[in-house]
């Protein structure tokens, strides 16, 4: 009686660990398409640009979109307007 108790508990939690996964990828990927990532850059250190990514930049990406020789003054992200993702959903079709 034990044994199958024992079973439907090891399963029962096993289950719940994947589903806990499965919703945590989820959720990264809907915030990944109402998010931008924005990583302000200075090359002298008195002026500033900015630029965009729909996803959070990897260095490799960030060297390679501003060069090599630029410091990163700030990362932040903002929520897409429902206008842009109306605009993304609709160009997905």
């Amino acid at each position: 009686m034990s044994l199958t108790q024992d079973l439907i508990d090891r399963l029962s939690s096993e289950t719940g660990r994947r589903l806990a996964d499965l919703a945590r990828q989820r959720r990264k990927q809907a915030l990944a398409r109402l998010t931008r990532h924005f990583v302000v850059v200075t090359d002298d250190g008195i002026t500033t640009r900015e630029t965009v990514f729909d996803q959070p930049p990897t260095l490799g990406q960030l060297i390679d979109r501003v060069g090599p020789d630029v410091f990163v003054v700030a990362v932040r992200m903002q929520r897409k307007s429902l206008r842009a993702r109306v605009r993304q959903a609709l160009a997905a079709e």
